[in-house]
């Protein structure tokens, strides 16, 4: 199931072979996110074994397309609505309202009908009956909005957020930032060894061993078999950001923070030539799960990969020792959990879980995270921290704030990387290279 879902395009809806039983499972998935805020892929992983591939990827593009646009919807109805509808109306309007964005202005009133009807097996006649009157309103209230007079919601944004961003980079990047945000994003594979002969599915890159999965591509056929090798990565080209910053050498010790479930510790492990040490620290869950599944891959005679379930807070020397580990390292990466500002156009979902003070949340902790890393370098030894936001508050803002404590106070700023989506064209990063002086 996580194979279709990473192979999904630019899905063009036919309603004549969009039955209703798509439609539910997918107004479904939008209600229950509304409701419980579930991780979209594990929505979408929970879909029934029996939806065929066509089934299955329409109902991905429906439901992400759903989020996708779904403040410009909510907002131009809002209008409207007395009284808040239940959670399957409101699914139904969003998965309508994406329909209706996508499709030609003479397939909405089939759009509109189709909702209609369907809706009929999920709720009350009187309900459907609602349905029915927002719908009609729907396509010219949409029409109301432009980017000169609401950009936040022509671009299906948080009001707050987007003038957050209006503050910090100006109305016409942040104008480029949110219509970045609204594209569906590319699938890319990280390829370590590349084979001779690469799958008709694969496109090159600008990026050095990135390569473009198709919207054409069979992942079966294609792409499947090279991730089974076990030296391929599905990943945004961002990623190796950080790792190329850190550059760590053959036969190093290396200490992979907040690691899970393992994309940048590839990255490192290939650029140390599979020789050396890794230690790998996440919390104990799902994530390190997935972790020690992917280091199996990279373990030989040469590499050494170990990994530690803690709290990096609550860590302290003897949790190494008592693994027969190094306390110190040449090169530690902190790749810090953070609001992911940066990769909104791929979570989409970002949008709708992220709340204003969420930002100073992450910062607080992100600076208590990389004084706790700085511990683990070894004088002379590399430090990098990065995130996948492109607030300056939790990048540029937390390394001042380290090198100015007294955790910092032996280290340098030697060099660093803002990735802005929409001049890069991969996701948004931060990242920097801190060198320990004594």
């Amino acid at each position: 199931m996580c194979t279709i879902y990473r192979s999904i395009g630019r899905i063009k809806f036919n309603l004549s072979t969009l039955n209703s039983k798509t439609w539910e499972k997918t107004v479904y998935l939008v209600g229950t996110y509304l409701t419980k805020k579930v991780k979209t892929n594990q929505l979408l992983d929970s879909l029934p074994e029996d939806l065929s591939n066509r089934e299955r990827a329409t109902c991905q593009a429906l439901f992400l397309g759903a989020l996708r646009n779904g403040h410009r919807v909510n907002a131009v109805l809002q209008p409207f609505i007395r009284r808040k509808p239940s959670r399957v109306i409101e699914a139904s309007i969003l998965v309508t309202g994406y329909e209706i964005l996508s499709s030609p202005k003479e397939k909405i009133p089939k759009i509109i009908h189709h909702s209609v009807e369907s809706s009929k097996k999920l709720v009350k006649e009187t309900e459907t009956r609602l349905l029915n009157a927002l719908l009609r309103k729907l396509p010219d209230a949409l029409n109301t909005v432009h980017p000169d007079n609401r950009p936040d919601i022509f671009f299906s944004h948080p009001r707050w957020l987007f003038k957050r961003w209006n503050k910090t980079f100006g109305l016409p990047t942040t104008i480029k930032l949110m219509t970045w945000n609204q594209q569906i994003p590319a699938t890319y594979l990280k390829i370590y060894d590349i084979p001779e002969v690469l799958p008709e599915g694969l496109e090159p890159t600008q990026w050095d061993n990135f390569y473009k999965v198709k919207t054409d591509a069979s992942w079966q056929q294609d792409i499947n078999p090279l991730l089974n090798k076990g030296n391929v990565y599905v990943k945004d080209p961002s990623t190796c950001l950080a790792p190329a910053l850190l550059a760590p050498a053959r036969g190093e010790q290396v200490l992979d923070l907040c690691s899970a479930p393992g994309g940048k510790t590839y990255d490192l492990a290939y650029r140390m030539q599979l020789e050396g040490h890794i230690v790998t620290l996440d919390l104990p869950g799902d994530r390190t799960e997935r972790l020690r599944k992917n280091l199996k891959a990279l373990k030989n005679q040469s590499l050494q990969c170990s990994i530690l379930e803690a709290d990096l807070l609550k860590l302290d020397d003897r949790c190494f020792l008592e693994k027969k580990l190094p306390v110190r390292y040449d090169a530690v990466m902190l790749d810090a959990p953070c609001s992911n500002t940066g990769v909104i156009q791929r979570r989409t979902d970002v949008k709708w879980r992220l709340e204003p003070k969420d930002i100073a949340r992450c910062a607080y902790l992100q600076k208590q995270l990389i004084a706790a890393a700085s511990h683990y370098v070894k004088p002379g030894g590399r430090l990098v921290y990065s995130t996948c936001s492109i607030d300056p508050d939790e990048n540029q803002a937390v390394v001042d704030h380290f090198l100015k404590s007294g955790e910092g106070k032996s280290f340098v700023l030697k060099e660093s990387i803002i990735s802005l989506p929409w001049e890069t064209g991969h996701d948004g990063a931060g990242a920097f290279l801190l060198v320990r002086m004594f």
